[in-house]
């Protein structure tokens, strides 16, 4: 098979010319007039929509490979640790992690989560430390979404994307703060209700 417009030879079916860019697939190119001046070699690549939008979307796979890690955590392995600085975001697609909490009275189980679940969402949006310590009771698999590189990527998104996401974390860190007032007060009335001896 020959491109109709540079000429050169091509091998099985392409869709798009090699050498020049000619899309394969489109009406056949008219025949060089002697006066008009021929498109350099490339050019025609260059503006081709769908090529564009495909050398995009390969972009961004690359981006989003080096953005996500898989990650498997085998039974009492702790996954976030309460207190610490880590801002990765992890998504649960199988077995069961139990959260804690350290505080006064020593350890105490929190709930028992399975997928699909985000940990660490309130660190990832707030940069926060961690509030509660995961540890895998089952065999546990995560996708692990790194902070610093999607901070990178968000870089690109449309300018109004920035405020909704703001909007989204503050409501996320209000209810956050309602959860622990409300957590805090749970406590003060088990307490004294507690017989005393």
């Amino acid at each position: 098979m020959k491109c109709p417009v540079c000429d050169a030879e091509l091998a099985g079916s392409p869709n798009y010319c090699g050498a020049c860019g000619h899309s394969l697939n489109a009406a056949p190119a008219p025949q060089d007039d002697a006066n008009e001046p021929r498109l350099p070699s490339g050019f025609s690549r260059t503006l081709s929509t769908d090529l564009v939008a495909k050398q995009i979307e390969l972009r961004t796979h690359a981006k989003l490979a080096a953005l996500v890690d898989s990650r498997i955590y085998k039974p009492g392995e702790i996954i976030i640790r309460q207190g610490e600085a880590s801002r990765d975001l992890l998504f649960l697609t199988s077995g069961v992690v139990e959260i804690s909490r350290s505080g006064a009275d020593g350890e105490v189980v929190l709930n028992e989560i399975e997928p699909p679940y985000i940990l660490g969402d309130v660190a990832f949006l707030f940069g926060m430390p961690r509030t509660a310590t995961a540890r895998a009771k089952t065999e546990v698999k995560v996708f692990l979404v790194r902070y610093d590189e999607l901070k990178d990527m968000l870089k690109e998104l449309p300018p109004w994307v920035h405020p909704l996401l703001t909007a989204l974390a503050s409501d996320m860190k209000s209810l956050h703060h309602k959860s622990q007032t409300l957590e805090k007060r749970v406590s003060e009335i088990e307490a004294q209700a507690k017989p005393k001896t």
